[in-house]
């Protein structure tokens, strides 16, 4: 009974173990990563995907339509007032882009559209239709694969393009059509039926069926096709159930490939399968060989395996598998080439790991300083993991090479160190694994990987990493054990830099984050959207900006890297990783590129994105920022301004020459009079010797004395003008100096010595005289004889005729009152 019993638990076990096998086979060996409404998406509910050919994923959710950068999603949303009723439509949510920057979003009964230059929702979708050939209302619409608009409206479905209209059949509804190579159109009917048009020729080439009409019955609802190498495949949908098609456009001839009793969702093809996505799970048809297989379960990054509905299928530019679910958010699952495999402590294997490197320890120092883990190589080498990065010695007596967060490390704390077997070192750190390249015996890049490669976010133990004999490294966690095969990581240490493609995602001005259309201090600074945007308009005072550029490095965020140049700033490339940019470049491969006080002119940003740090490779992306001038130093305002002050140069040129010249005249009138003056003292001089006698004129009593007689205020400015010219003794003086020794206004003196300076200075002479006279009457006991003579006067009875003149009394009795 035993013997017998042994040999049939022994098939149980390895039918057990080759299921088991199946199943892991099916999983296609990719770990999906969720992104979840936490993480920044509209709704957990995705309806459908597509990558751009930028790279760019949209995802449709409920009520939404989210863009996503590989770090971020910005999501628009519709309302009742930007949705056109759509008669004829009654599938699922279906999203097309067309070739005038166009997105049209199908849902039950109704269609929105979005201009994709602003990423904003058209308000009037019946002038979009008008302009595309519309007449009356449209009852259904669709984008074929080059991009162009056909229109179902009345009996007919037409494109402007093609400048074609085709009758609509009775009694059936058109689902879906497809143009091909550019001369067939064909239209897909919802009772299985196929019409196939020429356009150049304009009538109809045939007509069949992929089903009868019991089977017609059971699929009617919805259509889904998909072109692909001189075929078509179609999934339709019916209450109960779905089933897959093929149809040869050379046969002519329909293949049903699969059926199912629940529905099928979307299809797309990745490097030679057919992925389908389905209510449960999605399937994998390979091209080639026909071969079908179901992933039921997905595996998740936490290890947990999980089953659920799958809406839409997409892949991206690098080859990552993204799944819309209905309640699940999205799931990314990465390109099969950095696969880390997470063993939890409830698995046999990660025990059995367990006591494998029990006999692991670290060591407590290195040379004095403080570590965790010494490793020999097998180039003798020696790696010495501390608290403050790894440290390589080629020789015992060589300096350290030194590798930390500056040069590719995620964090500075090593726990374990393995050399798999191309000669490469890995390490576990407190945060995340990495690896040394060795290429031809040379140290080469770190590559660093964390969480976002599915590795668990906890600390590594000390010394627990070892090789296993069939190459693959194990390490050991707080809560995990990671393992994974090197050799899957080659293609990703050897790799070639190619070109990324770049989107600017966000634009702050002064601190504030713009979007199309937005007017700050009466400016509209872009009027597309930001992604789209290649040139930036800023007024003199929006001098300060930030920049986020994304690579949509989906697989290896942390391996992107920048280089960058503003040719009007610094006329040479720099570069950029996370690991040197001092946070310009983040975790999640996005640079932040401040450029701060920018001076009013044009400036060319050039940016470049790579794989492969100092390698890069096609041309660069240019944006073009325009900083105005302020309105004064605008052309018009400087125009006015240099028109300004050419009039004031000229005005200029034209009173300082007035003005020299004035000076000029007064300078010489100056010197006239002041050369009249020293003559006039001169003269007064000269008559100081002479005897002072009657005139012809005082004789016979003419007026013509009176004539040539100096004014009395010139006599009494002349009585100080003289002593100042004699303390000269001789130096020149100007006529300045003389208003200030005779205490009047500059002109008043010109006018006055103009008019007395030509005259005889005989009264200014007598009436000095006179002075004197009274002066000695006042002081002295001479006789008026004596004083006569003593005061120059030819006879005492002239000195007395000039005393009475003025004094109005003679000598004798001016004394006599003195004095009194």
């Amino acid at each position: 009974m035993r013997s017998t019993f042994r040999p049939i638990l022994l098939i149980l076990l390895l039918i057990a173990a080759l299921a088991a096998r199946a199943e892991d086979d099916t999983s296609e060996g990719r770990v999906f990563r969720p992104i979840m409404a936490s993480d920044g998406i509209a709704d957990n509910s995705a309806q459908t995907i597509i990558c751009t050919k930028t790279g760019r994923l949209t995802i449709t959710t409920i009520g939404s339509i989210n863009f996503y950068d590989g770090a971020n999603f910005s999501h628009i949303n519709p309302d009742d007032e930007v949705k056109y009723k759509l008669e004829d439509y009654d599938g699922n949510y279906h999203l097309y882009y067309d070739n005038n920057h166009h997105l049209w979003l199908k849902n039950t009964h109704s269609v929105s559209c979005v201009n994709l230059t602003t990423e904003s929702f058209i308000s009037n979708i019946d002038s979009i239709f008008v302009l595309y050939g519309a007449r009356q209302r449209v009852n259904d619409m669709f984008v074929d694969a080059n991009g162009d608009l056909w229109l179902c409206s009345g009996n007919y479905v037409f494109s402007s393009k093609y400048r074609k209209k085709v009758r609509l059949q009775r009694s059936r509804k058109l689902q879906d059509l497809e143009i091909y190579d550019n001369r067939l159109l064909m239209l897909f009917y919802d009772d299985g039926y196929l019409f196939c048009y020429d356009l150049k020729a304009n009538h109809l080439l045939y007509s069949n069926r992929a089903y009868t009409d019991a089977e017609a019955k059971l699929y009617p609802n919805s259509c889904v096709q998909l072109y692909h190498d001189k075929c078509f495949y179609l999934i339709r949908n019916g209450e109960n159930g779905a089933i897959l098609l093929k149809y040869s456009i050379e046969e002519r001839q329909w293949t049903e490939l699969m059926h199912f009793d629940y529905h099928l969702n979307n299809m797309v093809v990745h490097n030679g399968l057919l992925y389908i996505a389905s209510s449960w799970g999605y399937y994998t048809y390979d091209l080639a060989t026909q071969s079908v297989i179901h992933h039921k379960g997905l595996v998740m990054q936490d290890g947990r395996k999980l089953e659920t509905d799958i809406n839409t299928i997409e892949f991206d530019l690098q080859g990552g598998m993204w799944l819309g679910t209905e309640m699940r958010g999205v799931l990314y699952g990465r390109p099969l080439t950095a696969p880390f495999h997470i063993l939890g402590w409830d698995n046999p294997e990660a025990l059995r790991y367990a006591v494998m490197m029990d006999g692991l320890k670290g060591i407590g120092e290195f040379r004095g300083k403080k570590a965790s883990v010494l490793f020999f190589d097998s180039r003798h080498w020696t790696w010495v993991g501390t608290p403050n990065g790894l440290y390589l010695y080629t020789t015992p007596k060589s300096q350290p090479v030194v590798f930390s967060r500056r040069n590719g490390l995620l964090n500075n704390v090593i726990h374990s160190v393995v050399e798999d077997n191309n000669g490469n070192i890995w390490v576990s750190t407190s945060y995340g694994i990495s690896v040394v390249h060795i290429v031809d015996g040379k140290v080469g890049r770190v590559f660093s990987f964390n969480d976002a490669d599915n590795l668990p976010n906890e600390t590594f133990f000390d010394a627990k990493g070892m090789r296993l004999p069939d190459g693959q490294i194990v390490m050991q966690a707080i809560d995990h054990f990671v393992k994974f095969n090197p050799a899957d990581f080659d293609s990703l240490l050897n790799q070639k830099p190619y070109q990324l493609n770049l989107k600017l995602t966000q634009l702050m001005v002064n601190g504030i984050i713009v979007s199309a259309g937005d007017v700050i201090d009466g400016n509209v600074i872009i009027e597309r959207a930001v992604s789209r945007s290649r040139e930036i308009n800023l007024n003199y005072d929006q001098n300060s900006i930030s920049l986020t550029f994304s690579a949509l490095n989906f697989e290896h965020p942390l391996q992107t890297c920048y280089r960058v140049r503003v040719k009007e700033i610094k006329d040479e490339w720099s570069e950029f990783t996370y690991f040197n940019s001092n946070g310009l470049v983040d975790k999640r491969g996005l640079l932040h590129l401040p450029l701060v006080g920018l001076q009013p002119g044009t400036y060319h940003v050039e940016v470049m994105a790579s794989t492969v740090q100092g390698q890069f490779v096609g041309r660069s992306f240019e944006w073009i920022i325009n900083v105005n001038q302020p309105w004064w130093r605008t052309t018009g305002i400087m125009m006015l301004l240099g028109l300004a002050v050419f009039v004031l140069i000229v005005a200029n040129f034209f009173f300082y020459n007035r003005n020299t010249r004035l000076k000029m005249l007064r300078n010489n009138e100056e010197g006239d009079v002041i050369r009249r003056i020293s003559a006039f003292v001169e003269r007064c001089d000269s008559l100081s010797a002479e005897k002072l006698s009657p005139t012809q004129e005082e004789i016979y009593g003419t007026d013509a004395e009176s004539q040539i007689e100096l004014s009395p205020e010139f006599v009494d400015v002349m009585l100080k003008v003289l002593p100042f010219v004699h303390e000269r003794h001789g130096r020149s003086f100007t006529m300045s100096q003389l208003s200030m020794a005779t205490d009047m206004e500059l002109l008043e003196l010109y006018e006055m010595v103009s008019e007395n300076v030509h005259k005889s200075p005989r009264v200014l002479i007598c009436t000095m005289r006179i002075d004197k006279a009274a002066e000695l009457l006042r002081t002295t006991d001479k006789t008026t004889e004596d004083i006569a003579h003593e005061c120059g006067f030819i006879s005492p009875n002239y000195m007395i005729a000039k005393f009475y003149h003025k004094y109005k009394m003679t000598p004798a009795e001016y004394r006599e009152e003195e004095e009194h």
